[in-house]
């Protein structure tokens, strides 16, 4: 206990008051949702803008037209990875929003419930209170009998000096039996309780953990995904060598020559 009579006590309000973020976590969720709809959106249209830029760069037709069309399938493969990851990644996000919407209304819920609990706590810190003033009342009267006996103080001042130690060594002791029964109840419903909360809170790191894990393979598989496109995209530019390139430009000029 400090000098202010607090004591670790109060440790209890964390609990109990630390479900109350619910709400700003819900609204961090809604924002990366909305972020990702943004994104989802863009993807097409900065492709297409990808398109055409690229396509003026290197050439859309001529020698280079077999590359371009190689690059132009991988990147719209790429863009159909990323879109379809994105649109698991909002699903993802909605189950996270309505898995704290649901956590919101469990955790008033359990404020309502631990009530009796939270009582038990401020009634053990006044209690406190109380013990600290009847003890040091009992040490003041212990050390003014004891002046007195010093002192040689008169037989009447020594009996009315010891009635008052006596007084507030019973009101001492009283306080003392009262703070022993308010502890025991006390650890009871702070065992139960906490046992509780923890319960909770290992619940929502379980399924917090859980959202995080299915992250955790979208981001993978989107990796993989993409890659697997890289090394088609690779091998199908490996395959169009240069000799191939010319080859197939003649051959179509020539074809189109006798049509």
């Amino acid at each position: 206990m400090d000098k202010e009579g607090k004591s670790s006590y109060q440790n209890f309000d964390y609990p109990v008051i630390s479900h109350s973020h619910g709400q700003h976590r819900r609204e961090q969720f809604k924002v990366i949702w909305e972020v990702g709809q943004t994104i989802r959106a863009n993807i097409e249209e900065n492709n297409s803008k990808l398109f055409g830029k690229l396509a003026k760069q290197s050439g859309g037709s001529g020698t280079f037209a077999p590359l371009w069309q190689v690059l132009k399938t991988s990147i719209e493969k790429i863009a159909t990875v990323q879109v379809k990851m994105m649109q698991k990644v909002n699903d993802l996000v909605k189950d996270v929003c309505k898995y704290t919407e649901e956590l919101q209304k469990k955790h008033k819920l359990v404020k309502e419930e631990q009530g009796p609990t939270l009582e038990i706590v401020q009634t053990i810190q006044s209690t406190t209170l109380v013990l600290q003033k009847a003890k040091d009342v009992y040490l003041q009267k212990c050390e003014e009998l004891d002046k007195l006996r010093r002192d040689n103080g008169s037989a009447k001042d020594l009996e009315k000096a010891e009635l008052k130690v006596k007084k507030a060594q019973e009101d001492y002791k009283t306080i003392v039996d009262k703070y022993a029964l308010i502890k025991e109840d006390f650890e009871k419903r702070m065992s139960t309780s906490c046992k509780y909360f923890q319960q909770i809170e290992e619940a929502h790191l379980k399924q917090m953990k859980e959202f995080l894990s299915t992250y955790t393979e979208l981001i993978e598989n989107n990796h993989d995904a993409i890659g697997q496109i890289y090394l088609e995209f690779k091998r199908q530019c490996l395959e169009l060598t240069i000799d191939k390139l010319l080859e197939h430009f003649v051959l179509k000029k020539y074809t189109f020559r006798f049509i």
